[in-house]
């Protein structure tokens, strides 16, 4: 889990290369969150194609797949 700034925590892995997403705080070694969404893996791949330079097209969806799966 790798934690972005003001509560914002993201996580890989939760199922089949979903990302979650957590807004809370760390209170120990748990994160405690107000907020928790999870993303599927083929919506979050979209997303970061998506805010690339060049926009989303299938070069740049399966460029981001391949980065997010390491295939």
């Amino acid at each position: 889990m790798i934690h972005y700034k003001e509560g914002w925590y993201f996580e890989r892995g939760v199922k089949g290369g979903a990302v979650r997403i957590i807004k809370g705080e760390k209170i120990g070694n748990e994160i405690v969150g107000n907020v928790s969404i999870i993303i599927d893996s083929d919506s979050w791949v979209s997303i970061i194609a998506s805010v690339s330079a060049r926009g989303e097209t299938a070069e740049q969806f399966h460029n981001a797949m391949s980065f997010h799966n390491d295939v």
